[in-house]
């Protein structure tokens, strides 16, 4: 009798198993890509600067350029990032640059704010 309610538990966990992996597959379906996820923040940016349709055509072709340069895991290359911004600026106007300027200076205000009031990091006690 052993032996068959051991049949009998394999029989009804393969049978469980094969009815949940469609369901877990459909699930897994393929990630969004990170750096458009990367370029719709940075687009983000430039929200409150008023870009003209031909504004937002040039610097995401821009950073298109950039990102195709460098995929992601590649090495850190600030000369790229460098120029990427200077030719971006070069797509807004002055006042655009100022108002661009002046969110970076206010975010990095906030994120500093934010580190700093941080709650600091649990102590790790020996068990």
């Amino acid at each position: 009798m052993g032996a068959m309610k051991l049949q009998v538990t394999l029989l009804a966990g393969l049978m469980a198993a094969s009815l949940a992996l469609p369901a877990v597959a459909q699930q897994q379906g393929p990630p969004p890509p990170a750096q458009s996820q990367h370029g719709d923040r940075m687009m983000r940016r430039f929200s409150d600067l008023n870009l003209s349709d031909q504004q937002k055509s040039q610097i995401k072709s821009l950073m298109e350029s950039y990102r195709q340069a460098h995929p992601k895991g590649s090495a850190p290359d600030p000369d790229s990032r460098k120029q990427l911004r200077e030719q971006i600026n070069a797509v807004l106007t002055p006042d655009q640059q100022a108002q661009l300027k002046a969110d970076e200076a206010r975010f990095r205000a906030q994120r500093q704010n934010a580190t700093n009031n941080a709650p600091p990091a649990p102590v790790a006690t020996p068990n």
